[in-house]
Parts: C-alpha cells; sequence; structure tokens
C-alpha cells in the first residue's frame, strides 16, 4: 500500500521510539492496525481479503478525484487512513454516482465514500458513518436578484440528478411567486452542474461548499452566493447485511480523531470549517 505522506510520518515516529526496550516504547513500535481495537470488529470475508473496496465517484475536488492517473482528495486519503486502522489495504473503485448505493446493498463494494450526505431516506438503504459536516451553497456565474438560494427565482438552476440538491431546488421552486418559477436543468454527474453553468445551460448551481470553494478559485467568472445552506453530515455508506463493519470504521475514526490524523487531512485540503467529531451511526436528518 502506498503511504501518504502524513501517515508516512506517523509510521517513521512508532519506529523511532522503538530504541527503548519498555514496555511503552514496544507498544508505541507497533503499527496502527496493531493497537487498533478497531481490527478485531473487521468481517472475517475482508480480513481474509486483506482489502477493503470502497466505491467512490472520483470527480468531485477536492473530496474525492483523479490527477494524472492518481486518486486524491479528503475522502480518498480518509479512506485508506481507516484501512490502515483495520489492518487492510483500501481499494477504491471509480463508480457512477447513481449506482453508489445499489453498489453497496448489493455487496459489489463493502462500503462507499463520495461526499454522500447520510439522509433518513438513504438510511433506509445503507447504515453511514459520519465523518464531515457541510452545507450547500449558491454558485453563480453573473449577477442573481439577490444573495442566496432566494436569489435563483426566474432562473435556470443545474441540479444533479438523485442528489440531494434536486430536493433543495424543488422546495426553493415552491416558493417563488407565480411567472418566477425557477427553472431546474437537470445534469446528470456531480461535476456537470459547473459545465452547464460555465456553457451558458444555466445560471447558477447548488454545490457543497468544498467542491464550490476550488470552482470559485479556479473560474473567476463563477462566484458563491449566500452562505451555506442546511449543513449536514457526509458518511461512510455501508451495507446493513455487513455484520460488524459500520462499528469498525467507526471505531478507526475515533482513532483518527484522537492521534490527530483527521485534523491534518482537514487542513491539507482546506476544509476544516466542515471537522466533525461525532462517527455517529446514521446521524443525518
Amino acid at each position: 500500500m502506498r503511504l501518504t505522506p502524513w501517515l508516512a510520518a506517523l509510521t517513521a515516529g512508532f519506529a523511532l521510539t522503538g530504541c527503548s526496550t519498555g514496555p511503552a516504547a514496544q507498544e508505541a513500535a507497533r503499527t496502527p492496525a496493531q493497537v487498533s481495537s478497531a481490527r478485531a470488529h473487521v468481517p472475517d470475508d475482508i480480513r481474509r481479503a486483506g482489502v477493503l473496496v470502497i466505491g467512490s465517484d472520483l470527480s468531485y475536488a477536492p473530496m474525492e478525484f483523479t490527477e494524472g492517473g492518481e486518486q486524491k482528495g479528503f475522502d480518498v486519503d480518509l479512506a485508506h487512513a481507516v484501512a490502515a486502522r483495520l489492518g487492510v489495504r483500501a481499494e477504491l473503485r471509480q463508480t457512477s454516482w447513481g449506482d453508489l448505493l445499489g453498489h453497496v446493498e448489493s455487496g459489489e463494494v463493502d462500503a462507499a465514500m463520495a461526499s454522500i450526505t447520510d439522509t433518513a431516506e438513504r438510511q433506509a438503504r445503507v447504515d453511514f458513518v459520519d465523518y464531515l459536516n457541510v452545507g450547500s451553497v449558491v454558485v453563480a456565474k453573473g449577477a442573481l436578484d439577490g444573495e442566496g438560494i432566494t436569489a435563483l427565482c426566474g432562473r435556470r438552476v443545474a441540479v444533479p440528478a438523485d442528489t440531494i440538491y434536486v430536493g433543495l431546488a424543488r422546495a426553493q421552486d415552491a416558493r417563488c411567486p407565480a411567472g418566477r418559477k425557477m427553472t431546474v436543468v437537470t445534469v446528470g454527474a456531480l461535476a456537470d452542474s459547473k459545465k452547464a453553468v460555465l456553457a451558458g445551460r444555466a445560471d447558477a448551481y447548488l454545490e457543497d461548499f468544498p467542491p464550490a470553494a476550488v470552482a470559485v478559485r479556479e473560474n473567476p467568472s463563477l462566484r458563491m452566493s449566500g452562505a451555506q445552506i442546511e449543513a449536514a453530515p457526509y458518511g461512510i455508506a455501508i451495507g446493513k447485511n455487513r455484520g460488524t463493519l459500520a462499528k469498525a470504521v467507526q471505531l478507526a475514526l475515533y482513532e483518527l480523531f484522537r492521534d490527530g490524523t483527521y485534523d491534518a487531512l482537514l487542513e491539507k485540503w482546506e476544509i476544516g470549517e466542515g471537522s466533525l467529531k461525532t462517527g455517529a451511526v446514521n446521524g443525518g436528518a
């Protein structure tokens, strides 16, 4: 498994303490997986395979994306850190957004990490272990009549199918006055909303804060309008038939919270405002 820089540094720190022969030094010299209580809860099939297969739609920087053929992002780094605590390696498989939960349910993947908002509706299908809290924002090209979601009345708004943005757009459209209704432009993938606005097919789009911040930095014609809307947790999706896997992932997250790895990743990807250290199972509403 390729170690990320922070995990390599952490492992090196353990090794350096091994020059002492005392019990504490011997314990510190062990690998994270060896000292992790989470490993005891890993299902037998995953332990035997030595790999945690995770579905992800790798098109959503800074959370999960590919660059130069390499998988990158906060979710990617966190997935490898969790797997290390479980004593296995992580394998992230590119999966289209609309298929993620279905693949978790069917067992084609062990889990899914792709900036998936934990909602009550989705909890009926899978379980979530929550790890980040973010809100949605309006990203616009040009001026709107006001700021935030209320300024979208009379505008063309791009939203990806099968996401929470569809519900947010419909709810706001219902509040728009007659004659100034919103035109909802449904797109296929998460990244396609931004493309629709840049191409002139929509005036604005709804997006989670982390990728919106990246989009605005990279595209001077775009801007964020208004404050974040309805902050909610991202969760690691796990099948309800996967036994103690959710417990194992939860315990692994707790250890990453305690040892500073989680905070280091937030800082690395500049999303510290999303810190969420509850590790709750199905904590979304």
